[in-house]
């Protein structure tokens, strides 16, 4: 597969944004994890950590913006796996902007609302 690079563009985003910054020198637009500075991707180890240890099956997540890649997503969604079903469990999930890098695939039934989200075979 080969990577799409990343294409700058003005920021119209409205929620509070990761003071990362991506290849190139571009700031990162990814939804800062509350109480920190940081999106997912870019939060340190322990702290990502802990966020993801606090996540429970069913909670509503909001990572707009975010840059995935397989790992990062295999990690998010391992933590609303539902332990019953052996499947992950999402509420309401936000993804405006997001990017997915690598072999993303979406299996599963949403019976709740995923706004801005759009898939284009994982690139």
């Amino acid at each position: 597969m080969t990577a799409v690079p990343y294409r700058a563009v003005p920021d119209t985003s409205s929620w509070p944004q990761c003071d990362g910054v991506l290849p190139g020198g571009v700031e990162c637009r990814g939804r800062r994890v509350e109480p920190h500075t940081a999106c997912l991707a870019h939060l340190p180890g322990a702290d990502r950590s802990a966020y993801l240890a606090g996540l429970r099956p069913g909670a509503d997540l909001d990572h707009r913006g975010t840059h995935f890649t397989e790992e990062l997503l295999s990690e998010l969604l391992t933590a609303f796996t539902e332990p019953s079903t052996q499947k992950p469990r999402i509420g309401q999930a936000r993804f405006e902007r997001a990017t997915f890098r690598g072999d993303v695939r979406f299996v599963a039934e949403i019976p709740g609302t995923v706004d801005g989200l759009v898939l284009n075979g994982g690139r």
